[in-house]
């Protein structure tokens, strides 16, 4: 499909540097440097009020610079994996930000600790007031915080320590070679034939990765029990005043409690059955008793590769969808399009996937993807885009307002994609396009009702046997198939028992729990759309407020201040899924 190059845009990033060996990249790090020493000789004497204001704008005045780099050297490689100067850019810039992350540690550690009548005193100034959520949002975890000192050392040791081993997984998985039909693949490629229709292909495929992990199992296993090791000994050491869960630290990363998290993975315990249908019906459709682990992902069995559907147009499908909402958000849309603000013109070094970026200097975002003309580009498209719309209507706030959680992260870009799947749904008349959606549909409720929620399980019973003993690879084996199995019960012919192993996300060392945000991200996002109707012509202007407030208020009061209701009940979320369980009903009845 490459061949349909058809006015497919580029990005013009020319605004933010001329390219990757631009000299004012280095000449802006050399300044930070430069800076963040000069912070570091101010901060070793005693603190004093205005001391702090100075560093705290300092270091926003800094994140600002360094972020824009960080950014711009992503996109430059994603766009080409084989551009060196960008490969080389961002260790490089992640370097300083950690220098500067090392600085700021005693600041951070004064505003945890102060009395509140300092802290009111610090926010009183136009310019540090705006950092009110952030601020007293971190004085949560002060029972938890160490001396300046410890923290230093935590922070620096764990570049060679939690951190290593999460760039020996990263090494490992980039090495990983997978024999199919006596010939030797990447393993990147061999994921990816688990997505195509020929399902023998797809046996192989899973059969080989099995293989090629299991080669590794033992030093996978050693990554992962030192990785939990790392943090539940970390988790010890600031229990000084009280236990530090490891829910504590990752609902707190969250901008959610626990009560929360309970009632969002009880709830959707309760209704697994709706993922268990879909994995059923797509079993049916496939003529099969029941989907193997190398089923789960597979797109739609439809005859033939369906029509092409030229960028231009698939921009125009999803900014009628979001006008129907509201006009702005489709101008919105014509407009990412106008400025190449989107990159997805397929190139020979191209990274995976799809992203939303931005630049905190120009307050502009960037979608990235790789378009192919099919129905899930356009439904990608469409989830990205909501993203950047999230990042624009926040553009006139300061930077430390539009810093979310990875949990109200996706709220934007779940609703975008439900308004344009809606749309599509109605508007394509191919009853093969109609399936394709339906099926993607499927497969997000079986995956978000049963995969995911496997993760959690297998993640929490992970850490619960790490506090008693390191772990084998035969332990993690017992626990993922146990996950599994309480999840996805009988829907499916066998587990990957394997998939602590292939799952990348188990080995990301900067935050553990990582999985979860998802599913919350999903049922939040379509929690909000559920008041569409109700709100009618006023829907849109709330919708705004909720993604402005993103970054100032935690999730239960966000959703506690415009929509009257709680997170922490079972109703909402079951509102959610109740959707969900529409799109599976939906899917049933074209099968």
């Amino acid at each position: 499909m490459n061949s349909h190059n058809d006015n497919i845009p580029v990005w013009d990033n020319t605004a933010v540097f001329k390219s990757s060996d631009d000299p004012e990249i280095n000449k802006t790090l050399e300044l930070a440097s430069v800076d963040i020493q000069k912070m570091a000789e101010k901060i070793t004497g005693s603190l004093d009020i205005p001391l702090i204001q100075e560093m705290l704008k300092e270091y926003e005045r800094l994140i600002v610079d360094l972020a824009t780099i960080r950014s711009y050297a992503h996109a430059c490689f994603s766009v080409d994996s084989g551009n060196e100067s960008a490969g080389a850019l961002i260790p490089k810039v992640s370097k300083v930000l950690s220098e500067l992350s090392i600085t700021m540690v005693p600041v951070m550690n004064f505003i945890q600790k102060t009395d509140e009548e300092t802290i009111t005193k610090i926010l009183d100034d136009e310019f540090i007031k705006e950092m009110d959520f952030q601020i007293r949002y971190s004085r949560e975890q002060r029972d938890f915080s160490l001396s300046d000192e410890e923290e230093k050392i935590l922070e620096g040791m764990g570049q060679d320590g939690i951190h290593a081993w999460g760039r020996l997984y990263s090494t490992i998985a980039g090495s990983l070679q997978c024999e199919i039909d006596g010939e030797l693949t990447g393993y990147a490629n061999a994921a990816n034939m688990m997505y195509q229709p020929d399902r023998e292909k797809r046996e192989k495929a899973w059969r080989s990765i099995q293989k090629a992990w299991g080669t590794h199992e033992d030093t996978i296993a050693s990554v992962l029990s030192s990785i939990n090791g790392w943090r539940l000994t970390e988790n010890r050491f600031r229990s000084k005043k009280k236990d530090f869960h490891y829910f504590d630290k990752s609902c707190h990363e969250s901008h959610i409690n626990r009560k929360t998290l309970n009632s969002l993975m009880d709830t959707t315990y309760e209704n697994r059955e709706i993922g268990k249908r879909a994995i059923k019906g797509m079993a049916k459709y496939m003529k099969l008793d029941k989907l193997a682990p190398w089923d789960i992902i597979a797109n739609a069995p439809v005859e033939g590769e369906g029509s092409y559907i030229p960028f231009q147009k698939g921009i125009d499908y999803i900014a009628e969808a979001y006008s129907e909402l509201s006009p702005e958000m489709g101008e919105f849309v014509h407009m990412m399009n106008k400025k190449n603000w989107i990159d997805a013109k397929p190139t020979e070094k191209r990274s995976p996937g799809a992203y939303c970026t931005g630049f905190y200097k120009l307050r502009e975002p960037r979608v990235f993807m790789t378009y192919d003309g099919g129905i899930g580009n356009i439904t990608t498209l469409a989830h990205e885009l909501g993203h950047a719309y999230h990042s624009w209507v926040m553009r006139d706030l300061p930077i430390c307002r539009t810093h979310y959680a990875m949990t109200t992260a996706e709220t934007a870009s779940i609703f975008g994609e439900t308004l344009v799947r809606h749309y599509l749904f109605e508007k394509l008349e191919s009853p093969s396009e109609k399936l394709q959606i339906a099926w993607d549909d499927a497969m997000t409720a079986s995956a978000m009702i049963c995969n995911i929620p496997a993760r959690f399980e297998f993640e929490k019973e992970m850490v619960e046997m790490r506090k008693q003993k390191s772990l084998s690879p035969s332990d993690l084996k017992l626990i993922m198939n146990n996950a599994w199995g309480k999840w996805y019960e009988d829907s499916l012919s066998e587990y990957d028992e394997m998939f602590w192993a292939s799952k990348l996300h188990f080995s990301i060392s900067e935050i553990g729990f990582y999985n979860y945000p998802y599913l919350f991200g999903l049922l939040f996002g379509l929690g909000i759309y559920s008041y569409k109707d109700q709100y009618g012509d006023k829907f849109h202007e709330l919708y705004v407020n909720v993604l402005r407030d993103t970054g100032s208020m935690n999730a239960i009061d966000l959703i506690q201040k415009h929509f009257k209701t709680s997170i922490e009940d079972k109703d909402f979320w079951q509102n959610s899924l109740n959707i969900l369980d529409d799109s599976v009903k939906r899917f049933e009845s074209l099968i």
